[in-house]
């Protein structure tokens, strides 16, 4: 009998040993579980700060470069104005002279018999 009571201590030992586990394992996880948690915070918090750098960089670059881009609108339509100005002059120079040549092709009427035309006989 004295060898039963040494087996029922040995297995209570056991099973306390079994529940003592099982508390630190179930520790374990929920200290995982929160670790995770903590990390995916400090994981979104990471993202927003960056989004909101580069989204400042982006800004201030569209800033930077909305000055120059009206440099070079005035620039183009400061050559654009120029060409139209050509274009006027020739226009005026040549306005005659297309005129008349225009006049003479639809007024001026060559009577001329066509080759392939066949007198009928």
């Amino acid at each position: 009998m004295a060898q039963r009571g040494v087996n029922s201590k040995g297995v209570k030992a056991l099973l306390e040993a079994e529940a003592k586990a099982a508390e630190m394992v179930k520790v374990a996880r929920n200290e995982k579980v929160q670790k995770m948690k903590q990390a995916q915070k400090l994981a979104a918090d990471e993202i927003e700060r960056f989004k909101t750098q580069k989204q400042a960089e982006f800004t201030s670059q569209a800033t930077t470069n909305e000055g120059t881009g009206n440099v070079d609108s005035v620039q183009i339509q400061k050559d654009t104005d120029e060409k139209l100005k050509a274009l006027e002059v020739s226009v005026k120079e040549n306005q005659e002279a297309v005129i008349k040549t225009l006049l003479d092709i639809v007024v001026k009427v060559d009577m001329v018999i066509h080759e392939n035309y066949v007198v009928p006989a």
